[in-house]
């Protein structure tokens, strides 16, 4: 045993921001943490404990560098003697003074504007309305606002993550939530926020318009590991479930999850899949649990395809009639031809499908071409193929033709079967969970390799869902991609604004004396109207504080009935779990003693 001493101290001049020329004077050893130069710094200048304040360093050139890492001693930092350090206090309106971001009224205004917390907009900086529709979103979940607004992230913040971004997504984050929920700005400009997310996420860098869920499944990791609790994260090697029973299968994949994954996103958000995989050559089954973020569930999708298009009669003195039929989204040509045949009574083999751009043929098309082939915008005549082929076959059509050409001068008619207009029915929610999980079999571009047959097989694949977290975002893959066609579903999907009741998809056991809490109340939606192509974002959001709902579009902000929420332009959704949801007006419920309401924590014991 022996006594340290340290010979040579450290002595720096601390002052504010506010006051540069009034510098104190303080020794610190090099061993003390730049914590213990920021409490003294509060110390000195009488700060009340529940301001917020961050320290800067003054290098030799006059520039500032922030001190992030308040764990970080004052040897590491670098600290020298006689260096100033300046310690600033965050503004009631949640701006620092260092980065006043530029705000949508003006300053006059901001003194006297008092708003409600919360409801604020954000201006849009060209195409991020994505961006702003996926705050919104997450700005009005309770938990995660509160953790933000009560500082508790600047005790968990991890700047040594190689998989974070030291810290600064979430201290960029934290900027815009106190800012939105200061209610001093009517709308605030997230510029700082846009540019360190391109700087951490380089496709988003720029001003092309992005996908909201993107950026929402960037923000959540990103916010992940810059919190994650867990400093160093030791290997962990997956094991298949072996016949082992699940429930001891699932103890184990959450507990192995939470030795490297551990802060307030995986609190709120995570929840737990059972994976089952099945080789169709020897019948090996493969079950694992696999922890998940939100649930992205497709839309029941029709086979069928309604199609316009003129049809040409043989008769020069009829004019084209108009049709609407219906065919195989993934059928031919001659499937089409069938289908006017039994409008008309025209055999299909007699028939020509021509497509008409800029009042001329453009092209002729074979009877095994795919239908995919054939836009909707595209206009398409159809006659016999001496209609079609009689004299020059680009003749000008609205120019509609030369003497002797079988195709009418003026106008068409309005076949019978145009007046049935065939209505997309509703989908429920429940429709497109059940779809989820629902068997498949996977992609030949993505086998599962069979330990047994010692090959990849094109295995059959089902999710069920084992546990839920408290909150549930559900991602409506309204953007369909495949080897044929792009499209966007505009399938109005009908999803309860309370008691969503998810009891009957939860494969979990449970005692029927304590039955876990399943149930869930609506508190946000992400909208997107639009094209593939183009299109725009807004949100609809419930308000912590007074339970009211809120339509935000860019920087405005306006309030919304209930009535008004459900719409085709739904594309992701937050449900928050009704045991957790805090009447308006009250205090925050506490959490739970794992500091957090994670998918298993409700029954399954967990280190």
């Amino acid at each position: 045993n022996f006594q340290k001493v340290e010979v040579y101290p450290v002595e720096l001049y601390l002052c504010q921001h506010n006051d540069l020329d009034s510098p104190v004077t303080a020794q610190f050893s090099r061993v003390n943490t730049i914590d213990s130069v920021l409490q003294e710094a509060r110390r000195q200048f009488e700060v009340p404990p529940e301001d917020e304040t961050r320290l800067w360093v003054k290098n030799s050139d006059g520039s500032c560098e922030r001190l992030r890492n308040i764990h970080m001693t004052v040897l590491d930092a670098c600290l020298s003697m006689g260096q100033v350090v300046i310690m600033e206090t965050r503004n009631k309106d949640g701006t620092w003074p260092s980065s006043r971001p530029h705000v949508m009224n003006s300053v006059e205004d901001e003194e006297l504007y008092r708003g409600q917390p919360g409801v604020c907009g954000l201006t849009n900086l060209g195409n991020t309305c994505f961006m702003n529709s996926a705050f919104q979103c997450l700005s009005n979940v309770p938990p995660l606002t509160e953790y933000f607004l009560n500082n508790h992230y600047l005790g968990e913040l991890n700047f040594s993550n190689p998989l974070g971004m030291k810290g600064e997504i979430a201290e960029a984050y934290a900027d815009l939530v106190k800012q939105a929920w200061s209610g001093h700005h009517r709308a605030i400009v997230p510029r700082m926020f846009k540019t360190k997310v391109g700087h951490f996420a380089s496709q988003f860098l720029g001003y092309q318009q992005h996908d909201a869920q993107e950026l929402l499944s960037f923000l959540l990791d990103g916010l992940h590991e810059d919190l994650n609790r867990v400093k160093r994260k030791e290997y962990v090697e997956l094991r298949d479930a072996a016949g082992r029973p699940d429930e001891e299968v699932a103890e184990e994949a959450w507990r192995n999850h939470k030795r490297r994954n551990d802060s307030i996103i995986v609190d709120i958000f995570h929840g737990l899949f059972k994976s089952t995989l099945v080789c169709p050559a020897c019948g090996k089954v493969s079950v694992t649990f696999d922890p998940f973020c939100y649930l992205s569930v497709p839309l029941p999708v029709s086979q069928e395809r309604a199609m316009e298009l003129f049809f040409v009669y043989m008769d020069p003195s009829r004019k084209p009639q108009q049709h609407r039929v219906v065919v195989p989204k993934a059928g031919k040509v001659l499937d089409l031809c069938l289908a006017l045949a039994k409008h008309t009574g025209v055999p299909a083999e007699q028939m020509m499908v021509a497509d008409v751009f800029s009042h001329r043929f453009y092209k002729l098309y074979q009877v095994d071409e795919a239908l995919s082939c054939i836009l909707d915008r595209d206009d398409i005549f159809v006659g016999s193929g001496r209609v079609l082929t009689h004299g020059t076959p680009r003749c000008g059509l609205g120019l509609w033709a030369p003497p002797n050409s079988p195709i009418p001068r003026q106008g068409y008619v309005k076949h019978e079967c145009m007046g049935h207009v065939q209505r997309r029915q509703p989908v429920k929610l429940r429709e497109c969970v059940e779809l989820f999980t629902t068997v498949e079999t996977l992609e030949e571009e993505n086998p599962w390799y069979c330990p047994t047959c010692k090959r990849h097989q094109l295995a059959t694949k089902k999710l069920d869902l084992w546990a839920l977290p408290e909150v549930l975002i559900i991602h409506l893959k309204r953007f369909s991609y495949t080897r044929l066609a792009r499209e966007k579903l505009d399938t109005l999907v009908e999803f309860p604004i309370r008691d969503l009741d998810f009891s009957d998809f939860i494969i979990k056991p449970r005692a029927d004396v304590a039955p876990a809490p399943h149930k869930y109340d609506l508190i946000a939606v992400s909208n997107h109207y639009g094209s593939l192509r183009d299109g725009h974002y807004t949100t609809f959001a419930r308000n912590k504080d007074s339970g009211h709902w809120f339509y935000f579009d860019d920087s405005s902000v306006s309030p919304v009935a209930e009535a008004q929420i459900e719409s085709k332009a739904a594309y992701v959704l937050f449900y928050q779990r009704q045991d957790r949801i805090c009447p308006p007006g009250t205090t925050p419920c506490p959490r739970p003693p794992d500091a957090g309401g994670g998918c298993c924590s409700d029954s399954m014991e967990v280190d």
